[in-house]
């Protein structure tokens, strides 16, 4: 698959998570198979104006490239102003984000109340296009809400705009993520386009992947809360996409590495103060499985540091 004039390996890649697709994150998925990665939504005004904490967000380095910025707004302007500042961080992509369901977003008209504007999204396409020379993409999803399904017209014009790629989370605005995603949107999509075709919604496990994209047609899956706490999910799905064998579950020891690994990244990255506030919820991701999973939560709570947090770690995975 070719987004733009750049490859990608496989239809493996890592969806855009708030909270979560940060740069340590993203190292770890694209080491454990995801082919392209994405970070999370950055609001376009803030990177417009080069806010320090927008910046961190779009921090980026050689070594998880390709790789795809993500902003969000609904000033053509400022969205083309932050697009520069993507592609100057060294981004391979930028992605514009249509879909988020978050009621702050939709509340300024931004995010995933744009579904229901398929014009507005074709001029902000446009502008963003014009600002970069990087491949710019979108995210949406199948439509505001289940009476209205405007995907496919919001791809035609985004594709008609200079879009390199779409990427189509199969459930509606108003569902957020509650109950199963429609697939059959993302065919629909993939039917009425020439540019690549990425979907989302509903991918759990390795077969879940390879499922979605045989129902779909689509040219690659991106997998969001599925990776959490299981980001081994794209070495499997890589391996049954490209005929080879099933990879078996990670053993405790494997888990420990990993978990220490991304939470050893969180605190060079964050900051030992706003990575100890993370930490529970990063670590009980990976923990869920292990017996005494309660004994785990309730000790990560009182941890402030990585030399605390292996004690505990050695404590409950070994």
């Amino acid at each position: 698959m070719r987004i733009g004039n750049v490859s990608i390996a496989h239809p493996i890649t890592l969806a855009p998570m708030e909270e979560h697709t940060n740069y340590p994150f993203r190292l770890l998925c694209k080491q454990l198979g995801a082919s392209l990665v994405c970070g999370e939504r950055v609001d376009g005004s803030d990177v417009a104006k080069r806010d320090r904490r927008a910046l961190k967000l779009l921090h980026t380095t050689p070594t998880e490239k390709p790789a795809v910025g993500q902003i969000s707004g609904n000033d053509p302007h400022v969205m083309a102003e932050a697009a520069k500042v993507v592609a100057e961080q060294g981004f391979s992509i930028v992605d514009l984000n249509f879909e988020c369901p978050i009621r702050r977003l939709i509340g300024r008209g931004e995010g995933g109340a744009l579904m229901a504007d398929p014009p507005a999204i074709a001029r902000l396409v446009e502008a963003v296009v014009k600002a970069v020379d990087i491949p710019v993409t979108i995210k949406i999803r199948s439509g505001p809400d289940a009476e209205r399904e405007t995907a496919v017209e919001i791809a035609r014009l985004a594709e008609q705009a200079g879009a390199s790629a779409v990427d189509v989370h199969a459930r509606s605005v108003a569902q957020s993520y509650v109950g199963g995603p429609d697939w059959t949107v993302v065919a629909r999509v993939k039917q009425a386009v020439k540019i690549p075709v990425l979907g989302s919604g509903g991918v759990r496990e390795a077969v879940d992947a390879i499922r979605f994209l045989k129902e779909t047609g689509a040219d690659g899956v991106a997998i969001g809360r599925g990776c959490l706490g299981n980001p081994w999910i794209f070495q499997q799905a890589r391996s049954l996409i490209l005929g080879g064998a099933a990879i078996a579950p990670p053993n405790n020891g494997e888990r420990a590495r990993v978990l220490l690994q991304l939470v050893e990244g969180e605190f060079d990255f964050y900051g030992s103060h706003l990575a100890a506030k993370r930490l529970p919820r990063v670590a009980c991701y990976f923990a869920k499985f292990l017996p005494d999973f309660a004994s785990f939560r309730d000790g990560v709570q009182g941890v402030k540091t990585v030399h605390e947090f292996k004690r505990l770690v050695r404590e409950h995975f070994h």
